[in-house]
């Protein structure tokens, strides 16, 4: 029968089927899906519409390819970031990492980790309202949960409430920046995050060690204390194929 038109294309059709079924667990994660030869007897279509279909669920991050073994659905299990318990004072201020909140006891390392100080590029400048050139100390470092790469995250700090402190530092402290920035007077008390999702720079994949057609999440999230100013910029490049992002709060 010929496709009406406004239909979608046939190996659509197949892909939202089998992502269908590994949502409803017919294909659990770590599961062989069939290959291609098999998917296209099914669906009584050609082979290379079979292999379009497994294409899609590819380059949304659902299933990866093992050579010479088949497509498997991918085990990776989301972390869960929930962004009001890990930036409250209670978890911080407690002197526990933010991290513990997402992870749930899986293995954390930083690596990649460079504290300098150097001055503010405009944009960063702008953000926390200080003159363009201005010191500031930028820390930089790339998360990889259980081995695998999630996150870059680039901080810029001014100087004048920087300087003295462990934020100087690789190994800033129990609790961390807002710990120490606490300790010296300019605790945050309120956060702002800004996202934007988007497909990754071509340095960016390569960091993350991204596969072919994975978007990343950009974030932007400003730290500031009572008086309103902002004591911390924060941007933040993940693999958004490796994230479940909850906002939770009361009405």
């Amino acid at each position: 029968m010929p496709r009406q038109s406004g239909e979608p294309p046939k190996y659509q059709e197949i892909a939202d089927k089998l992502r269908g079924q590994i949502g409803d667990g017919t294909y659990p994660p770590g599961s062989l899906l069939p290959p291609e030869r098999k998917i296209a007897e099914i669906e009584g279509v050609a082979v290379g519409t079979a292999r379009r279909a497994l294409a899609v669920l590819r380059d949304e991050g659902i299933t990866e390819a093992r050579t010479g073994a088949g497509v498997y659905v991918r085990t990776w299990r989301p972390i869960v970031r929930n962004a009001v318990p890990r930036l409250s004072q209670s978890q911080w201020g407690e002197g526990r990492s933010i991290w513990d909140v997402d992870i749930d006891k899986r293995r954390l390392e930083a690596v990649d980790v460079q504290i300098e100080q150097l001055p503010a590029p405009p944009d960063v400048a702008r953000t926390l309202d200080i003159e363009d050139g201005s010191p500031v100390w930028r820390r930089n470092r790339k998360y990889l949960v259980e081995d695998v790469a999630v996150m870059r995250s680039t901080a810029y700090i001014p100087d004048d409430l920087a300087r003295g402190t462990r934020i100087t530092q690789v190994d800033s402290g129990p609790g961390g920046t807002y710990a120490r920035l606490r300790e010296a007077g300019h605790g945050p008390v309120r956060f702002r995050e800004e996202l934007r999702c988007r497909m990754p720079s071509a340095s960016e994949a390569e960091d993350l060690e991204l596969k072919p057609g994975t978007p990343v999440v950009e974030m932007c999230r400003t730290a500031m204390r009572a008086d309103g100013r902002v004591v911390e910029v924060n941007r933040m490049i993940l693999d958004a194929s490796r994230y479940l992002l909850v906002y939770d709060f009361p009405a």
